[in-house]
Parts: structure tokens; C-alpha cells; sequence
């Protein structure tokens, strides 16, 4: 059986440690191996502050004046992260949800990064999924600085750190992050 697991906060820059702090306890309860419950908690703490950061700065939440809502999910072999916010969503190729079909399927590079870069796939009318892949092998020295960008960096460490993720709008203005971790091989 899962446990599912509630926290709502302010969607206020001041309660960024607090939502950090509930994401390491939310760790503590896991039943994996201590090292690995300690990697786990970090992650956590760095993948909800890049969320949550985002959300304050350009979601409409704190407008009007809603809370941000985590829901944590806890299975024996995985963790469901769903965060709700109230924003104008993801554009993809000058589109807001719902995506035109067009759209299904196609992968973008959102962001390069030093190891890899950030795509996304429109994966239906409503639903953006997020991925990392890393760059196999990389010269530090002779990067085209160029092609690497600050917007999207929360986005390629949550992507990196998590297993899946997705941003869906579930209609109202309303969207769910969607951040899976697996707990196990």
C-alpha cells in the first residue's frame, strides 16, 4: 500500500527552506539504505527548491493568492511527487496547453548544459514530459559557450536527479508537476 503524504505553503520566497526541509523528512521515512536515504534527501531538497523557486517567480499562484500544494506519494519502489500551481503553463513552439497535434511526439533541446542538455516532448493535448540526457563525452576546454543558456538550469537539475518528469494543466489554470524518483533497480 502507498502512503500519500500533503503539504501546503505560501507561495512566498520565504518558505523555500521549509518546503526543502518537509522534502528531507518526507526521505527520512523511505525504506532504502541510510546512504542512499541521505543522497536521496539532497536531491529532493535541490529538485523542490528548483520547482518551488519557479513556481513563485512565474506561476500565477501568489496572485491570486493560492497555496502551492505538494502531494508525496511513497510505494515500496518509487516516489511520486505531484506539485500544483496555478501558472500560464509551458509554451512550446509559441503554443499553450492544449497543444496542437502537431505537436505530439516531436522532441526540442529546451537547454545545453556543461554534461548534457534538457528536451521536452509534448506528449498530448495537455501534458509536457521533461528529460536529461547527459553528453557521453564532453571538452570542458573548448565549450561554445555560446550554446549554453541560464534559462531552463532548475530544469536540468530536476530532470538529472529525477527519473521522470512531467508538467500537465488539468484545466482552471491549474497544473501538476509530476516528479517520479525509484527507489530500487
Amino acid at each position: 500500500m502507498n502512503d500519500i503524504i500533503r503539504f501546503h505553503v505560501p507561495c512566498k520566497v520565504k518558505y523555500t527552506k521549509m518546503v526543502e526541509d518537509f522534502s528531507s523528512l518526507i526521505a527520512s521515512y523511505l525504506n532504502i539504505p541510510d546512504i542512499d536515504r541521505e543522497r536521496l534527501a539532497q536531491n529532493l531538497r535541490a529538485v523542490m527548491n528548483e520547482v518551488f523557486l519557479n513556481i513563485v517567480k512565474h506561476s500565477n499562484t501568489a496572485a491570486i493568492d493560492e497555496m502551492v500544494r505538494f502531494q508525496f506519494e511513497m510505494g515500496m519502489k518509487f516516489i511520486v511527487i505531484s506539485i500544483f500551481d496555478h501558472g500560464p503553463g509551458f509554451q512550446a513552439d509559441s503554443y499553450y496547453p492544449p497543444y496542437p497535434q502537431y505537436l505530439f511526439g516531436k522532441k526540442y533541446v529546451l537547454n545545453k548544459v556543461l554534461d548534457g542538455w534538457v528536451s521536452y516532448t509534448i506528449v498530448d493535448p495537455f501534458t509536457v514530459s521533461f528529460v536529461f540526457e547527459e553528453e557521453l563525452e564532453q571538452d570542458v576546454e573548448n565549450i561554445d559557450s555560446s550554446v549554453l543558456r541560464d534559462h531552463g538550469l532548475g530544469l536540468s537539475i530536476i530532470t538529472k536527479l529525477m527519473d521522470y518528469v512531467t508538467y500537465t494543466y488539468i484545466g482552471e489554470g491549474k497544473f501538476d508537476w509530476k516528479i517520479v524518483k525509484h527507489l530500487m533497480p
